[in-house]
C-alpha cells in the first residue's frame, strides 16, 4: 500500500519593503502628532528661557557685591583693630623713625618708604587708648588716599579676613570717644573696624613731612 504524501502548502514570502514602509508611515504620523506648532514652539521657548533665567539668578545670587568685607586685622594695646584693605598701600616692617618737632604728640615720626617720605601715627594717643604694658610695634600699615598717606604703627599683623557687613555693630559705647569718632563697627569676634577713610580725610593727620 502507497502511502499519500500531501504537500505542504507554501507560506506567502514575507514582503519586508511594505513592511518597513508602513512602519515609517506609522512613526512619521506619530512624529506629526507630537510636533507643536509654531505657537507652541514659541511658548515652549519662553518657558525653557524663563526657567534658565531663574536659575542664574539662583547661582549669581551668592556673587551679589557688598556683602562682605575685606579687612586688614592688627593689633594695638592688646585689642584687635581692622582696615579696610582698599585704604592699605603697603605693610612695612618696624624701621627707625625719625622724630620732627612742632607736631601732635600721636606722630610719632617719618620713615623713608620705598623713597618717599611717610609720616607715622601712633593709634594709642591718637585714640586715647591705655598704653601701660604694651608691646612694642613690629609693623607700620601704610594708609592712602588721593590726598593723603601714613603709616600706623602695629604691636602684630592678624591678617586679611572677610566679615559680613550685616554682622558689624555700629553702636559701642564702651569704646572712648576718640576711639568712637573713627569707628566703623565692631565685628562679631569683638575686631573693631577703623574708619580709614575718615582718618586719611582728618587735617590734623596732614602732616608736613618736610618739616624737620
Amino acid at each position: 500500500m502507497k502511502s499519500r504524501h500531501t504537500p505542504r502548502k507554501q507560506a506567502a514570502a514575507t514582503d519586508w519593503a511594505d513592511i518597513n514602509r508602513r512602519l515609517e508611515q506609522t512613526r512619521m504620523a506619530i512624529e506629526e502628532l507630537d510636533e507643536p506648532g509654531p505657537e507652541r514652539q514659541q511658548q515652549i521657548l519662553r518657558e525653557r528661557a524663563a526657567v534658565l533665567a531663574k536659575s542664574a539668578d539662583r547661582v549669581a545670587a551668592p556673587e551679589q557685591p557688598g556683602q562682605h568685607l575685606d579687612v586688614l586685622e592688627f593689633m594695638v594695646a592688646g585689642e584687635r583693630y581692622a582696615f579696610e584693605t582698599v585704604h592699605v598701600d603697603q605693610v612695612y616692617p618696624i624701621t627707625p623713625i625719625t622724630p620732627i618737632p612742632g607736631v601732635p604728640d600721636f606722630v610719632v615720626g617719618i620713615i623713608m618708604a620705598q623713597g618717599e617720605v611717610l609720616s607715622v601715627i601712633d593709634l594709642r594717643l591718637l585714640l586715647d587708648l591705655p598704653i601701660s604694658g604694651l608691646l612694642d610695634p613690629v609693623s607700620i600699615i601704610a594708609l592712602k588716599s588721593e590726598t593723603m598717606e601714613f603709616g600706623i604703627l602695629a604691636e602684630q599683623i592678624v591678617g586679611i579676613e572677610s566679615m559680613p557687613r550685616d554682622a558689624i555693630e555700629r553702636n559701642m559705647p564702651s569704646l572712648a570717644d576718640k576711639a568712637g569718632t573713627y569707628l566703623q563697627g565692631v565685628s562679631a569676634n569683638r575686631t573693631a573696624v577703623l574708619d580709614a577713610a575718615r582718618l586719611l580725610a582728618d587735617p590734623r593727620l596732614a602732616i608736613d613731612a618736610g618739616r624737620q
